[in-house]
Formats: structure tokens, sequence, C-alpha cells
């Protein structure tokens, strides 16, 4: 299952929809080599680049919601999900060197549900907050 970058995956905050589309764009890459027979190292190569730069992406959401109010900060579970994430990353790469073919596929299809469900859910919301702060200074500059 490949995910399609669209407008309904859309936070409204410019960085990170970009960063979305990228990450979405190295799932389908993964996708396509997995698809395709690649070699195991291929497919480790694309898999280290997309947890790497998921890394980044992390850092980038993390920052913009430390801008935020504590109390309109939804900052715990959405770190949670990051950790939780990373440690399911880690966990089957690890298993994916020792029964490859059947273990990408499955880390695959978690990477799309994840990162669509998470798109989708914690980050939109995470978008309507901080595009919510700006428009509350803006209307307090006027």
């Amino acid at each position: 299952m490949r995910i399609r970058w669209s407008s309904d995956l859309e936070t409204g905050i410019r960085a990170i929809d970009l960063q979305h589309e990228e990450l979405i764009g190295m799932l389908n890459e993964l996708d396509a080599a997995y698809s395709g027979g690649c070699e195991q190292f291929v497919l480790e190569s694309v898999l280290q680049r997309l947890g790497a730069y998921a890394e980044f992406h992390f850092g980038t959401e993390e920052s913009l919601m430390a801008t935020l109010p504590r109390s309109e900060q939804h900052a715990e579970e959405h770190l949670r999900q990051h950790r939780g994430f990373m440690e399911q990353l880690s966990r089957m790469r690890a298993a994916s060197s020792q029964d490859a073919p059947q273990t990408m596929g499955i880390l695959i299809d978690f990477l799309n549900q994840w990162l669509y469900e998470h798109i989708l859910k914690s980050d939109r919301n995470l978008g309507a907050l901080l595009n919510q702060k700006i428009a509350n200074s803006r209307t307090q500059k006027m």
C-alpha cells in the first residue's frame, strides 16, 4: 500500500508538510525497491536514510511543539508516538536482517500505516494548534 501525497495530509505548516512529502517519497522508494526484488543491502540503505530523516523530522515537530503554551501542548503523547516509532523501526530493522523478505514486507506495511495515521491525527492536530497560535498572534498585533 503506497501513500500518495494529497492535500488531505496537509497540516498547514509548510515545513512539516514538505518533510512529510519527503518521508512519503522515501517510504514509496523503499516499497518500490522491495517490490522490485532489490537486494537486502539496497533496502537497508533506503531504510537507513528513512530512519535518519524521520529523526530529523521529529526534531522539527518537537521544536515547533515547544513553542506552544503548556495548556495547548499535546506534546507528551506526540513525543511518546515518536519514541515508539523509532523503537519499533529499530526492532524491525534488526529482525529484517534475520528474516529479510518476510520482515521487510511487514516493516513496510507498518511504516505506511503508522505514517498515514500519525499525519492524519497527531500531526494535523499539531498543525491546527500551531496555526491557531499564528492567528492569535496576528490578531493581537492589530
